[in-house]
């Protein structure tokens, strides 16, 4: 942990509490119990993300989740995927992996990937990056909802829309000042803090809002380390014992040395409102142990010091005005990403410096929006938009020796660094690219039907044109009871971090070239089409079923590659064979699902009992690149994914939560590059299920403060999440929190 966070954030909540120790505005403390511990029904929340304009998610005829400023606090969320283990049908992966954080699936697809992440509207996914970092270092304490929109949005967003969409809305208030703040201590040397500070100032039209915001969270050991002599045995993944004589190994036949797994994230924003300006800028950082979920005959857990950490800086400015018909939206934004020079793989074989193997990498991304949003007739709403992003990359290099020299590489630069190993300039590629987009969109409402239908334009400088519409309808059959349709396209242009991934090592016969870049690789397309149904049957129950089918074209995996021999002439790889990612014209998938959604609310008494219960079924199957066969099912989606949540107020002060999660088996992420490999190392083709078990309580002390506990994981159970790399040096199964628990304070005034 940074020692400057520490401080800042206590200067913050010093100054929020003796800024509400005065009494100068009696209304300040006029908020009512409901405001901590009561949420608003989804259905009935105003969402601008799935039609870039404000509507209620009822209305929408696309599958729209909000969770509230409310649930967010009630349920103690501190990161991202914490909301999102809350949402119907999203899977999640905690800790993740060293590369993502904390990872997700929506619908099948890899979340941190494939969903455009935004914070108030403005997307914060550097271009370089394999999936979305994810963290506690995203406003989710100072959100006032987050939205998720299922499907996929490429019509109004672009490329990273594929899955769908997820915006962070923080929050803002009339009030002249509000506040709130957590601080958390947990097992395994775990505390979380947070705090924010707003308000406004001036007068009639001169009125400024502002936002002081902060987050700070540290683990000194992740539990993870379990089932060591099973799941981390290094003869599961290697049965020649071949380690053993690894130079930087330790351990003995069947137990590597496990040391220290520390987490840390941090967070400090802002953000001004004034007269239709905006000005905001947010400062995150992550760093997590390299080594998560990757296997023991490659790689270490004793050193502690092996992390992956990033540093995300986003300033956003914008306009916003409106008319009697017609209101204008301009975006710009900067988005900095910089890998820590000091970010390191902790290698058993000789690789970098004594097994440490260092990475880099950095991006910079400007982006241009401007949005028009026109009333053609009282019910016809039309809005177009144009949209430029400039980025400069340096992708992830190749395992280096010592730390990278910043130096070597300045912003928007296609020069490569010198460099003199033997690997010459392998795994150093700078480069620029731009992209190009507009889009139109109509929003009709006619009699009981709401349509939506558009299209958007996207023109890539590596990858060409693409032309993704999306349309929509919903057919209100009346005030309680719904049906809605749609179908959109959408298209993924390849990460650098795959299109150059690259890793190799030098060996006293040559340079063993483990994976290759593959500047060749293509967009993956995208078609999906869904079909719902909702019903609110009574004030205390209501229902919404979802029939959901995708396809994806020229679908991106790991897979062989031939090498060069020209490009790679000492490469000792057996049969001239590497690995890389690659695509083709008859790799694809398809998912067909259901997701059925209950809610109870006020079963016992006024508010004293609400229950979740949702229903995922899934089935799909995949066709493989470079002829590599077919799987009849879709990798990393369990056919059963089922949560059920209670939500109990025995009493007006005191708040339960228990949220149940049971998954069936799913498929590996990591598919054999030969036939039988994965038997010869003895894999299994698949992870099995579980069932977990996560417990909030809550006492509220007074409108202000609260007291919590919550115990994750009650029953510890081991199991496996989303694999970590996708690649064939993952663990049998990616290994999840056990238990572990957290206490605190909350507080909260406006």
């Amino acid at each position: 942990m940074s020692g400057q966070s520490i401080p800042i954030l206590i200067i913050l909540v010093f100054f929020t509490l003796t800024t509400f120790s005065q009494e100068d505005d009696p209304v300040l403390f006029r908020l009512d119990e409901k405001d901590i511990v009561e949420g608003v029904e989804s259905s009935r929340q105003e969402v601008v993300s799935a039609s870039r304009s404000a509507r209620y998610a009822e209305d929408l005829p696309v599958t729209v989740w909000v969770v509230t400023r409310e649930e967010i606090i009630q349920n103690g969320y501190n990161s991202l995927v914490d909301v999102l283990k809350s949402v119907p049908g999203i899977r999640v992966s905690q800790p993740g992996s060293g590369t993502e954080g904390e990872t997700f699936l929506l619908r099948g697809l890899f979340g941190n990937y494939y969903t455009k992440i935004l914070i108030d509207n403005i997307p914060i996914q550097p271009s370089v990056v394999s999936g979305m970092p994810i963290a506690n270092q995203l406003p989710v304490k100072q959100a006032e909802r987050i939205e998720i929109i299922f499907g996929p949005a490429s019509a109004i967003y672009g490329a990273d829309a594929m899955a769908g969409v997820i915006n962070i809305i923080t929050k803002t208030s009339e009030r002249p000042v509000y506040a709130q703040a957590d601080i958390g201590f947990g097992s395994y040397g775990y505390y979380y803090m947070n705090a924010l500070i707003g308000g406004k100032i001036g007068k009639n039209k001169n009125v400024m809002k502002y936002k002081f915001y902060g987050n700070a969270g540290f683990r000194n050991d992740m539990n993870v380390k379990y089932d060591i002599q099973d799941l981390y045995n290094p003869s599961v993944y290697d049965s020649t014992y071949a380690y053993l004589n690894a130079p930087y190994y330790k351990g003995d036949s069947t137990t590597p040395d496990m040391g220290r797994l520390p987490q840390l994230s941090q967070l400090l924003g802002m953000s001004m409102l004034w007269r239709g300006f905006r000005l905001s800028y947010d400062n995150m950082y992550r760093s997590t142990h390299s080594s998560i979920g990757l296997s023991t005959d490659r790689y270490a857990y004793y050193n502690p010091h092996a992390m992956w950490a990033e540093r995300i800086h986003r300033l956003a400015a914008g306009y916003d005005h409106s008319w009697s018909k017609l209101s204008s939206t301009t975006n710009l934004s900067f988005l900095r990403y910089r890998l820590n020079n000091l970010s390191q793989y902790s290698l058993i074989y000789d690789g970098g410096t004594g097994g440490n193997a260092y990475k880099y990498a950095a991006s910079d991304d400007l982006l241009f929006e401007q949005l028009v949003t026109v009333e053609l007739l009282r019910d016809l709403e039309l809005t177009a938009g144009f949209s430029f992003q400039y980025s400069g990359n340096l992708p992830k290099t190749n395992d280096l020796a010592e730390p990278f020299d910043t130096d070597n590489y300045q912003s928007f630069s296609n020069e490569q660094a010198e460099n003199d190993t033997a690997f010459e300039n392998f795994g150093i590629n700078p480069l620029t690219f731009s992209n190009t987009a507009g889009f139109l969109q109509l929003f009709y409402l006619y009699k009981r039907f709401t349509f939506i239908a558009g299209g958007r334009y996207d023109y890539h400088s590596m990858f060409g044109g693409s032309l993704n519409p999306r349309i929509a309808v919903l057919f209100e059959i009346d005030k309680e009871m719904s049906l809605r349709a749609s179908f959109g396209t959408a298209y993924r242009a390849p990460s650098t971090y795959y299109t150059y991934n690259s890793i190799a090592y030098q060996t006293t016969e040559g340079i063993s070239y483990q994976a290759v870049p593959n500047p060749d690789l293509d967009p993956e397309k995208f078609n999906s089409a869904e079909i719902g149904y909702r019903y609110r049957v009574s004030a205390k129950f209501n229902m919404d079923l979802a029939l959901f089918t995708h396809f994806v074209d020229e679908r991106t995996s790991l897979s062989v590659f031939p090498l060069d021999p020209d490009k790679y002439p000492d490469a000792i790889n057996p049969g001239g064979l590497s690995t890389a990612f690659v695509n083709d014209a008859n790799s694809q998938a398809r998912l067909f699902g259901i997701q059925a959604n209950f809610r109870f609310r006020d079963i016992v008494g006024a508010g004293k009992l609400n229950t979740d219960v949702y229903i995922s079924l899934a089935k799909g199957k995949e066709v493989l690149p470079n002829n590599f066969g077919n799987l009849d099912n879709y990798r990393m989606m369990p056919l059963v994914y089922t949560q059920l949540n209670l939500f109990y107020k025995p009493v007006p002060e005191v708040y339960i939560g228990f949220e149940n999660i049971f998954s069936s088996k799913w498929y590996r992420r990591f598919f054999p590059l030969e036939p039988g490999e994965l038997e010869k190392r003895g894999f299994p083709a698949t992870v099995d299920g579980y069932y977990r078990l996560d417990i909030i309580a809550r006492f509220i002390f007074n409108e202000n403060f609260q007291a919590f506990f919550d115990l994750n994981n009650v029953f510890n159970a081991y199991y496996g999440g989303i694999s970590a790399s996708g690649t064939r040096y993952d663990l049998i199964y990616n290994p999840q929190y056990g238990r572990n628990y957290m206490f605190g304070l909350s507080f909260k005034i406006e």
